[in-house]
């Protein structure tokens, strides 16, 4: 029986360890290499499929910064100060709030959309989410808390909007999970859409995915313990950011996007997303698309689909400010 129980502890402990290098290695901002596995940095996307875009990529990178924008900052609601760049257009039609993905920035992940979107009379708020960039945090917590510091952001918009132009949310991987679980914070009284590309249905489905292909890892009992530090270190569960039933409930218009050839983050995630979504949504599969990759893989579909979706929406917002 002695025996048993050591054997039994020996096994608890070795998966609480297991755990806890999981946990550092997924959330934690500063995060811990695993010899042998991908770990990516702030600003990388996984090259070995998206090689083929980095140099018109850095190209993209080195315009975007050296364009004049205002540095803003807004707090959260744990206290955080969080960065953002303010992006002017000459003769702006609308405001879009960018939000980017795991591990990235603002200047980085929205770099290459960045410009067509400037040419279309959009400005730009380009943040950097908690624990990334210019931002303070110590956890990335993939949309579960950045869905209230959207809400933030959306509130910033709305008092700093004097000619009430129409307000977008445009989110990329994980950014696109965060401005999906935004729609469960009241941010869908201050905007007229969102742009979701290549966003996971939840949490947990897309660790669960990551643990099996990247570790073969099995989601139970590593990823019940995985939650469990993230309740006692980081303050959230799973559940919160779960995009796919959010979206059940949804009121604003989306536009899904997302690449058919995307391993990362598979595209069924977005299908779930786009069948669970109950208000006026639009599905768009960018044929060989990789992850984060579907405006340089085909910018003239994307573009298209960006322009009708704006022209669509920001009618409808006029219409509803003439009604007022």
């Amino acid at each position: 029986m002695k025996v048993f129980f050591g054997i039994l502890i020996l096994i608890v402990l070795v998966l609480a360890v297991i755990a806890e290098v999981f946990f550092q290695f997924v959330f934690s901002r500063q995060g811990i290499r695993i010899p042998g596995k991908p770990y990516l940095k702030e600003g990388e996307y996984d090259l070995r499929s998206w090689k083929q875009f980095e140099q018109r990529h850095l190209e993209d990178v080195e315009w975007l910064s050296s364009q004049p924008m205002e540095e803003i900052t807004v707090v959260s609601d744990d206290s955080l100060n969080l960065c953002g760049h303010y992006f002017k257009a000459e003769e702006p039609k609308r405001i879009v709030l960018c939000v980017h993905g795991y591990r990235g920035n603002g200047m980085h992940d929205f770099a290459s959309v960045s410009r067509f979107l400037h040419e279309q009379n959009c400005d730009l708020l380009l943040i950097d989410q908690r624990a990334s960039g210019k931002s303070e945090g110590t956890y990335i917590t993939f949309g579960a808390k950045e869905k209230q510091d959207i809400r933030k952001w959306c509130e910033y918009l709305s008092d700093h909007n004097p000619k009430e132009l129409p307000i977008y949310l445009y989110g990329i991987s994980m950014g696109c999970a965060s401005v999906l679980c935004a729609l469960d914070t009241g941010v869908d009284t201050i905007v007229n859409g969102v742009i979701a590309d290549c966003g996971f249905a939840s949490i947990r489905s897309i660790l669960a995915d990551r643990a099996w292909k990247t570790f073969h890892a099995p989601a139970f009992p590593v990823l019940n313990l995985m939650e469990l530090y993230c309740i006692l270190r980081a303050g959230f569960r799973f559940e919160e950011g779960n995009a796919e039933k959010v979206l059940r409930s949804a009121a604003v218009p989306v536009l899904f996007i997302h690449g058919s050839e995307d391993h990362f983050v598979p595209v069924e995630n977005t299908i779930r997303n786009y069948e669970a979504c109950a208000s006026e949504k639009e599905l768009v599969l960018v044929n060989g698309g990789v992850h984060a990759s579907s405006y340089n893989t085909d910018e003239t579909l994307y573009q298209s689909k960006l322009l009708s979706f704006f022209e669509r929406n920001d009618r409808n917002h006029l219409q509803e400010t003439t009604a007022v």
